[in-house]
C-alpha cells in the first residue's frame, strides 16, 4: 500500500470515528438495497516528470543526450455503476478519463571533430502541447454509513486496470554531426498492475438523488519503451451526483 493510500485510510478512519457518537441521532433513512449509477467530474493534482538518456557514435568518440519531459495536472471525468446488496455494503464498477499536458526538452553531448575529448553541448528546441491519456476501470466494495442527518460516508477498495497513452519526446543525432532533432511518438500500454482506494462524502437530496465529494487513490506503474516504472493515475478528487433506481 502506497503512502497516499495509507493516508487515505487514516483519513476515513478518523472520520468514522468521529461521527461514532452523532448515530444517536434520528438519521432519514438509508436505501437498503438497488442499484445505483454516478457521474463525477475533477481533477487528478499530480505533476510528474521523467526523462531518458542514451548515446551515439560521433566522430570516433561516443557522445551522449538527454531528453526531459513534464506532465502537468489534468482533468478528470468519471462514470460509475454499482448494487448495493446489504444496508451498508455495496459492490460496483466505475470508469474514469483523465486528461493531460506535457513539454519536453533535449540536449546532447557532442564530440568535437578535430580534438579528441572535447565535448558541445547542443540543445534542441523544446515541444509543449503534448498529450497524454489515461483511461481507467475500478472494480471496488464499497462500505456506506450515515453521519448526521441525509449525510453518508462511503470507503472503496479494489483493484484497477488502467491505460495510457502519451506523447514521448526522443532525439536523434546524426552521425558526424553537430546538430540534433527533437520529435515525439505515441507510446501506449497497459496495466492490472494497479489498485483504487476512495473516500466519498454525500447528502441525500432525496430518496434517489445524492450529491458529493470524493477523493481517491487510483493509480499503478508500467513500463513503456521510453520509460520504465512510470507511474500512471494517482490522487483524483470532485464532485458526484448519485442516482438510485
Amino acid at each position: 500500500m502506497t503512502k497516499t493510500m495509507r493516508n487515505l485510510t487514516v483519513i476515513a478512519g478518523l472520520v468514522f470515528t468521529s461521527v461514532s457518537a452523532a448515530q444517536a441521532q434520528t438519521l432519514t433513512p438509508q436505501p437498503e438495497t438497488g442499484a445505483f449509477v454516478s457521474i463525477g467530474v475533477g481533477g487528478q493534482p499530480q505533476k510528474r516528470s521523467f526523462g531518458s538518456s542514451g548515446s551515439f557514435p560521433s566522430f570516433n568518440e561516443l557522445g551522449r543526450f538527454e531528453v526531459n519531459q513534464n506532465v502537468g495536472s489534468g482533468a478528470l471525468f468519471d462514470i460509475a455503476g454499482g448494487y448495493q446488496f446489504m444496508k451498508h455494503l455495496a459492490g460496483g464498477m466505475s470508469v474514469w478519463r483523465t486528461g493531460n499536458k506535457s513539454a519536453v526538452s533535449a540536449a546532447a553531448s557532442i564530440p568535437d571533430p578535430l580534438f579528441f575529448g572535447r565535448f558541445t553541448t547542443v540543445n534542441a528546441n523544446s515541444q509543449g502541447d503534448l498529450s497524454q491519456s489515461t483511461v481507467g476501470i475500478n472494480f471496488n466494495i464499497i462500505y456506506t454509513r450515515p453521519v448526521l442527518d441525509r449525510f453518508d460516508l462511503a470507503v472503496s477498495l479494489g483493484p484497477s486496470i488502467i491505460h495510457t497513452k502519451l506523447e514521448v519526446g526522443r532525439v536523434a543525432v546524426a552521425s558526424n554531426s553537430r546538430t540534433i532533432a527533437l520529435s515525439t511518438e505515441d507510446q501506449s500500454k497497459t496495466t492490472a498492475k494497479a489498485g483504487n482506494f476512495g473516500v466519498d462524502f454525500s447528502y441525500r437530496y432525496n430518496e434517489m438523488y445524492n450529491i458529493g465529494l470524493f477523493v481517491r487513490y487510483a493509480g499503478g506503474e508500467l513500463d513503456l519503451p521510453a520509460i520504465d516504472k512510470m507511474k500512471v493515475g494517482g490522487v483524483q478528487a470532485g464532485g458526484v451526483v448519485r442516482y438510485r433506481f
